[in-house]
């Protein structure tokens, strides 16, 4: 009786054990079939994430790549046009000349589109997309004109028959930039006597670099005349055109050596005049700083004094090897002086101050915007750099067209910044 007892509880026991695992079994089916299903999901939206992203990146490079190459398109056209109207006149360039007019325009706007990505403002996926999408089709539709009406010129030149004379003229223009060539390299010495290395660096390689054109120029006339009465005209006026653009080219980069001289002339007499300002606003600021309307603005203003009579002992003893660095320091140091000043000044006092301030302002942005172009003309400066050119151009002309003094001043200030940033940002992409 008690064995039989034993086996019917055993039974009992073993018919549970199977229902216990038969249970778990069917949870743990359950959980895997969830876990699945789980991660099917995650699979599928990375998936299409990752399908996205890389659309939204190509676009983004699709896009840099055509601003880049329509910057280089317009700054080569406009050599272009000068070329077809001293070939042609003015009437016979004119469709030339307004698809540059165009293309200029496009560029701008695509140039803005392309800030509006870069800035601090985070830019959803969907307004990269369309935004990048709009800049490449803004540079392509440009590109596409242009190179219609290259084309059409080409053809023009291709059509005449003053080959001879023209290929002289060439020669002259090539003997005229070359005899500058040794002129230029003593200028750029004298100015490295002068001035420190990176004060120099925009037009330190330029001699070098005009000497190459001008060679690539020989070279370009030498074919041309071995093929004067062997081939086609359009096949001349291709090489002619070669070397004069070679030609061309090199003239204007011993004009860029010239006119960077110039600005660091300018850039010393106005580093001078920056100083005694900076002096002057120290010392309005010190009567205010003695009798502050509160403790936090009379704090303020004494350390901004104090900065900008650190900056004024550091620039007065070697800002001269850089003006135009000397100048940047020292209106950082005198703008939060000003930001300090602002609460104790009236309305009109700060009307005044940015009335003086405002020439000065102008033209160190006008310096730095021509001496960042100097340094990335000829040189492979990509998107970013680019657009922060465009955009420092930008705000200086709506400077020079703002009739209110104080909004004019913080424009053309962040003109200089932003083309400051360009600088730094070509010298990078050059590395």
């Amino acid at each position: 009786m008690l064995a039989l007892t034993i086996l019917e509880l055993t039974a009992v026991g073993a018919s549970s054990a199977v229902v216990g695992a038969g249970v778990g079994a069917i949870t743990i089916g359950l959980l895997f079939a969830a876990a699945l299903a789980v991660g099917f999901v995650v699979l599928v939206r990375r998936g299409r994430a990752a399908r996205t992203a890389p659309k939204r990146d190509e676009i983004g490079r699709r896009a840099n790549i055509a601003l880049v190459r329509l910057d280089d398109e317009v700054a080569s056209m406009r050599d272009e046009l000068g070329f077809a109207v001293a070939q042609f006149g003015d009437a016979r360039a004119s469709a030339l000349a307004a698809a540059l007019d165009s293309a200029s325009a496009n560029l701008a706007s695509a140039f803005a589109l392309k800030q509006q990505l870069d800035d601090s403002v985070p830019d959803t996926p969907t307004q990269q997309r369309e935004w990048n999408g709009q800049v490449l089709m803004l540079c392509e539709t440009a590109s596409e004109r242009l190179a219609a009406e290259r084309a059409v010129f080409d053809a023009l030149r291709g059509s005449e028959r003053d080959a001879p004379r023209d290929l002289q003229a060439v020669r002259e223009l090539i003997d005229r930039e070359q005899s500058r060539l040794s002129g230029a390299r003593e200028l750029l010495a004298r100015l490295h006597s002068r001035y420190a290395p990176a004060a120099i660096a925009p037009v330190r390689d330029t001699p070098d670099e005009a000497e190459r054109l001008l060679h690539a120029a020989r070279t370009s006339a030498a074919s041309a005349a071995e093929n004067l009465d062997e081939t086609g005209a359009t096949a001349v006026s291709a090489s002619i055109r070669s070397s004069e653009q070679h030609a061309r080219r090199a003239g204007q980069l011993l004009d860029d050596i010239e006119r960077h001289a110039a600005a660091l002339e300018s850039a010393s007499t106005r580093l001078a005049s920056h100083i005694d300002e900076a002096r002057s606003e120290v010392a309005a600021a010190r009567a205010v700083r003695d009798a502050p309307p509160d403790p936090a603005t009379g704090s303020a203003i004494v350390e901004a004094i104090a900065w900008v009579e650190r900056t004024l002992a550091e620039v007065t003893t070697n800002g001269a090897a850089d003006p135009d660095a000397a100048i940047a320091r020292i209106q950082t140091t005198v703008d939060a002086l000003d930001t300090a000043l602002a609460g104790a000044r009236t309305q009109q006092q700060r009307l005044t101050h940015a009335r003086e301030a405002l020439d000065g302002a102008l033209l160190t942005a006008r310096s730095q915007i021509d001496t960042t172009r100097a340094y990335m003309a000829g040189r492979r400066a990509g998107a970013e750099a680019r657009t922060r050119l465009a955009e420092a151009e930008r705000l200086l002309a709506l400077a020079e067209a703002e009739s209110d003094p104080v909004i004019a001043l913080d424009t053309a200030r962040s003109s200089a910044t932003y083309s400051r940033d360009a600088d730094a940002l070509a010298r990078y992409d050059l590395l």
